[in-house]
């Protein structure tokens, strides 16, 4: 029942031979029992979620998340990989990370093996972004060595099947998490990994946000809940819903952390860059 739900073979989809790597790994599964208004995520509960760190000076500032779909690929927004010539530089992939203040990270009676640090092989960012402006926020990138999989660590579900790459529902709540900044008044991000549930609102919603900006099918407009919302810091991390399956519910990637209002948590929505829009460009670059 569950391979005849899959999306046809004509969509360059379904038969695609990246699923043949995808399919060997377990995805979107947690150990845990269990940003802006969020919670702390529990040990384990989004073994995916990774960090990018930047060169700046002699430190590094880890500021903005991804999401690992193989072990050793990270899907995050192109405007987190982009080269500039004043500023940081993206230098290191961090995963396996729960609270950035203890390594290896325990929670009761259970440890966390140490993060897992990755140079990077290779970047792709989507050959249209900001192709309007702000648009196609979107990137792939390559690790110089796979992680090792293990509890803490393993990739979260690419949608397959004809449900899980519908559009998303307005009013359905989606699940954002990252290390962003804890709050509108100031600038410290959070040590210990923050999760938080946000609807899916109306396009228009997002549209106010100047510089002609109109959400496509591209993008997911969520959010627009007081002192509830992804922030600086979460840029790239990833927006995320549980589908049943036969193996028992599961994570997959819905979205990517775009951009929002300056101003976080204010109600007013944000933007994420939907994958089940580029799946198939996301596919053609796992080989």
């Amino acid at each position: 029942m569950w391979k005849d739900n899959l999306v046809g073979a004509g969509d360059g989809i379904a038969n695609h031979p990246a699923w043949r790597k995808l399919d060997t790994l377990d995805c979107g599964e947690y150990a845990g029992e269990r940003i802006i208004g969020g919670y702390n995520a529990a040990l384990g509960q989004f073994p995916w979620i990774v960090r990018l760190g930047y060169i700046d000076e002699d430190d590094i500032d880890w500021m903005c998340g991804g999401a690992l779909v193989t072990d050793r690929h990270v899907v995050t927004a192109a405007h987190c990989v982009q080269k500039s010539d004043y500023g940081p530089v993206l230098s290191k992939i961090r995963i396996g990370e729960h609270n950035s203040k203890t390594n290896p990270d325990c929670e009761l009676s259970v440890c966390a093996p140490p993060v897992q640090d990755r140079g990077i092989k290779k970047i792709l960012s989507h050959p249209d972004f900001n192709k309007p402006a702000f648009h196609n926020d979107l990137a792939i990138i390559e690790l110089d060595a796979p992680v090792i999989l293990n509890n803490f660590v393993a990739p979260i579900c690419l949608p397959r099947t004809k449900e899980q790459l519908q559009t998303v529902r307005i009013g359905e709540k989606l699940i954002v998490a990252g290390w962003g900044k804890m709050n509108m008044t100031t600038e410290e991000r959070a040590s210990i990994l923050q999760v938080v549930a946000i609807p899916v609102v109306s396009s228009a919603k997002c549209d106010s946000f100047g510089h002609g900006f109109r959400v496509g099918e591209s993008e997911i407009c969520a959010g627009a809940e007081n002192n509830k919302d992804a922030c600086g810091g979460d840029s790239g991390g990833p927006l995320m819903k549980i589908y049943d399956t036969p193996e028992g519910p599961k994570n997959y990637l819905v979205g990517v952390v775009s951009f929002g209002p300056t101003i976080c948590g204010i109600k007013k929505p944000g933007v994420y860059t939907s994958t089940p829009f580029f799946l198939k460009w996301i596919l053609d670059n796992l080989e």
